[in-house]
Order: C-alpha cells, then structure tokens, then sequence
C-alpha cells in the first residue's frame, strides 16, 4: 500500500514550515513556546472583540487587543455557534457585533464559562493562537521534538527518499499549531521475501498545540519512499492516538512504551513474523475468508473486509486469502477512505487480524 501522509505535507506546507534537520526542527519549536504563553480557565463574560483598524480583535479585561490567527477565529467562531467563513466576509465593525452577540447570548443560558487561550508576544503584537475549552490539554512541540533526538541518538534520523531527485526537502514540519516529523532507522532492516532491498522501519509523529488534531505515533514497514514523499509498499501500520484531553501528560507515556518495543525488537523478529503471516492462510475461499474475518469482530463491516480483499494486489501483496496478503489489502483499501475515524478502524483492524492469526 502507498501512504500519502507525507506526502500531502510535501504537497501544501509554505517555505517557512519546512526544516532540514531535527535539531533545527526542535530549535524553532523551542523559540515558539519562549514568547508563547497560556491562559487557563479565563472567564468568556471578560472577552469581547473589536474592529481594529479593519481587523476584529480580542480584548480582554486589560483592554490590549490581540490578533487572532485563522484558526483561533475559526475556534472563537465554533464557540458561539456562528459560521466562521460568514463572519470573515463581514465588514470588521458588523463581524465584531455579530461575535460579541453571540458571546452575550452564550452566557445568558450557561454558568461561568471559561476557556483555555494560547498567546504568542512578539515585540508589542500579541496574538491569539487558541481558543479552546477549559478540558484542553496541551503538549508542546517542543516535548515531541526533544523526544526526536533522543531517538535520533539511538539511530534514528529524518527518513529521505530512497530515489533521487533535485529536489531535497525532508519530511519535517513545524508551524505556530502542529509539527509533522517522519523518521527512519535505516541500520534495521527486515529481509522480504521477493524485496533484494528489503523493509524499513518508519514513525510518522504528529502533534497539535491549538486543538487541530491529536498527538499521534504512526509506525509502520515500507520499502521506500520517492521524492515527492509518498511511502511505497508500507505494512504492518499501527497507530497511537492521544486526545488533549484529561489525563494525556500520563498517557504521554503511552507514545514513549510503544517506540521501545518498536525499537526493541530485533528484525529476526519481524522477519519471522512475515514470514509466518505470508504462508499463513486465514481459509480456502473468498467467502470463507470474509466469514472468519468477520466472526472476529474486528470493528469493521463486512463491506469493508470484501472491498479490503477485492484491493489486493497478488503480483505485490501475495496470495489475498493468507495474512499478510489480506492485511496489505486492508492498508490499502484504507487509504481510499476520506474520512479519518473510518480509516484509522480499518488500520486497527490490521493489526488485530495480524495478532489473532
């Protein structure tokens, strides 16, 4: 299966957000979080927003107003219900009366309600990066990054594409909401039947401080990557996804536990386990297949595991009726699915059906 994460980093980050190594990459996140500040449990009755010379603002108790980014508006704007692309097609002055509305009438039907605020202070321009709810738990780039060179010290280093091209930009992101990091450990590579190249190992990280998306570890097989960064032939995909929510800093160590035992494992292991999955059948028909499949309750439909082994490819997956050859068809009819939770239920089951067989 091809995995088009990278990729689509590759396809649509500007110049700035592009780095060329992981300490430069952890250096940048270091210096955001140095002039950025949180506000925990700020009462919403004490925000109001105002026309500033054609921008509408945030103001709070202190009367200093502060820029809001495109996504905290689109947060402030989530926050009373209103539709943010309506509200930035306004005149400043009438999107400032329509967002201080709703802030008045959100407060008439609830108790305090508070929010959590992420600021940055640069020079005398403050500006709101977040605007998220009081339950919001933030991981700062700059752990995820520092837990990068750690692994870079144990032989893990940005992954680069396997064919050359003129264009040598690497698969490390970092803006003023996200960081995208893909990494590889080039020195462990599992022997593949059929693959003179054989498989490396890859961790896709990815991690949001304003609410856009969950602290996520993807780790997975592939035999390459070119260089417009789409991952071929990858495998064996499992993700760990965290909410910011709650408990997350001791989850945290839920992220650290599964890159052990991924870094623990020797490819003796792996090497034994595809072989083992590749000669494995699951049952000696299609329909016999899907009937086993299903019986385990994988969390998936029935549609899905037909359209799963329908997408394998024999010539590059192998036989669709053994383990890893279904498995590779899962992978791959997942990422056809544009919607995220259904294809995340589709990776999992992949790597349920890997375990139970």
């Amino acid at each position: 299966m091809e995995l088009l994460k990278a990729h689509k980093q590759w396809a649509t980050r500007p110049e700035d957000e592009r780095f060329t190594s992981l300490e430069a990459l952890h250096r940048a996140a270091v210096n955001f979080r140095a002039v950025a500040a949180e506000r925990r449990d700020i009462d919403v009755s004490t925000l109001r927003v105002e026309n500033v010379e054609g921008d509408v603002q945030l103001v709070g108790r202190k009367g200093v107003p502060a820029k809001l980014t495109h996504w905290a508006f689109g947060q402030l704007a989530a926050r009373i219900g209103a539709p943010a692309d309506y509200l930035r097609k306004l005149p400043a002055t009438l999107a400032a009366q329509n967002v201080n509305h709703g802030l008045a009438a959100r407060l008439k039907n609830a108790a305090r309600e508070t929010a959590n605020l992420l600021f940055t202070l640069i020079g005398d321009q403050l500006t709101l990066h977040a605007f998220t709810s009081e339950r919001y738990e933030r991981i700062w780039n700059d752990e995820v990054t520092e837990r990068l060179l750690d692994l870079k010290a144990r032989g893990w280093d940005v992954a680069r594409p396997d064919i050359r091209v003129q264009d040598d930009r690497l698969p490390l992101y970092l803006s003023d909401h996200d960081v995208f990091a893909f990494i590889s450990h080039r020195d462990r590579v599992i022997a593949e039947p059929g693959n003179p190249a054989g498989l490396q190992r890859g961790l896709i990280v990815e991690n949001s401080i304003v609410g856009a998306s969950k602290l996520r570890l993807t780790r997975f097989l592939y035999r390459e990557m070119c260089g417009n960064h789409i991952i071929w032939g990858a495998s064996d995909v499992t993700e760990v996804a965290l909410r910011h929510v709650g408990n997350i800093r001791d989850r945290f160590g839920l992220w650290d536990t599964e890159i052990k035992r991924y870094l623990d494992s020797s490819p003796s292991d792996e090497e034994a386990r595809i072989a083992s999955a590749q000669q494995k059948r699951i049952a000696g028909t299609k329909d016999q297949v899907l009937d086993a499949l299903f019986g385990k309750r994988l969390g998936i439909s029935r549609k899905a595991l037909e359209a799963s082994y329908n997408a394998v490819r024999p010539e590059a997956d192998g036989d669709p009726r053994t383990v890893w050859g279904y498995v590779q068809g899962v992978t791959r009819h997942s990422q056809t699915i544009p919607y995220g939770d259904e294809r995340t239920a589709l990776d999992r089951a992949a790597g349920k059906i890997l375990e139970a067989f």
